[in-house]
């Protein structure tokens, strides 16, 4: 399995309330995404109080069967409108180590961390860059206190078309 990553970081004056509509209006185009095991639709808000993060973003994070899957995702015509709005944006990959914990309704946080060696219930590595990935899931901001990495707000969660 592949887990793939890209940020679109906004200005800190950007209207948030614009990409919260984007995921709640088209989050659902990906369920059922052959070859796709999920898709969280991850966003941060620098203005909010629940978690830190310094910068206004949508930095949606993907775990796929296989790099066909993925592929066929990036030539797709939804990734192609979305880099038409936004820029092509610069795509992060890790093969994933063992079995994925895919989000569900309860999960409404997010923390990625890079170079981590303990549990998370996503873990990968980039063998070119030999970084590791660690996601852990949170439903609420409380059991955020004390872990470090990007924190993000989960809007929507897409299930694809494949089984782990």
């Amino acid at each position: 399995m592949i887990a793939m990553q890209y940020k679109i970081v906004f200005p800190s004056d950007y209207p948030m309330e614009s990409i919260e509509k984007r995921i709640e209006e088209k989050g659902h185009l990906l369920d059922g995404f052959s070859g796709l095991i999920f898709k969280a639709y991850l966003y941060s808000r620098k203005d909010v109080s629940s978690y830190k993060n310094p910068v206004n973003s949508y930095a949606p994070f993907y775990v796929w069967r296989d790099h066909h899957a993925m592929i066929a995702f990036i030539q797709s015509d939804g990734f192609k409108a979305l880099c038409e709005q936004f820029g092509r944006p610069k795509v992060e990959t890790w093969f994933i180590d063992g079995e994925p914990r895919v989000p569900d309704c309860n999960d409404s946080f997010a923390c990625i961390q890079n170079q981590v060696t303990q549990d998370t219930d996503v873990h990968g590595l980039n063998y070119s860059s030999w970084q590791t990935l660690g996601v852990r899931w949170f439903s609420n901001s409380e059991e955020i206190n004390g872990t470090d990495g990007d924190f993000y707000s989960v809007g929507y969660v897409a299930r694809g078309k494949c089984d782990i």
